[in-house]
């Protein structure tokens, strides 16, 4: 059996908070109304920041901010 060196539950908080980073530019792309796509986008990036402030990721987060 091999064991993983590092620890699956370390990175799953980084893992999680790109998903949703995702999610939110797939939001933006998507074929809904334009308010719909910003409160998506918005859903998701808050939950990316807040996953990423909790695995510890300050800072890395603002190339992903877009303004309506």
């Amino acid at each position: 059996m091999v064991h993983p060196t590092v620890s699956p539950h370390r990175s799953s908080g980084r893992a999680r908070a790109a998903a949703h980073r995702a999610m939110a530019m797939a939001a933006l792309a998507s074929n809904s109304s334009t308010r719909v796509r910003f409160r998506r986008y918005h859903l998701h990036m808050s939950k990316a920041k807040a996953l990423a402030l909790a695995a510890g990721l300050q800072g890395q987060d603002e190339l992903w901010e877009v303004d309506a």
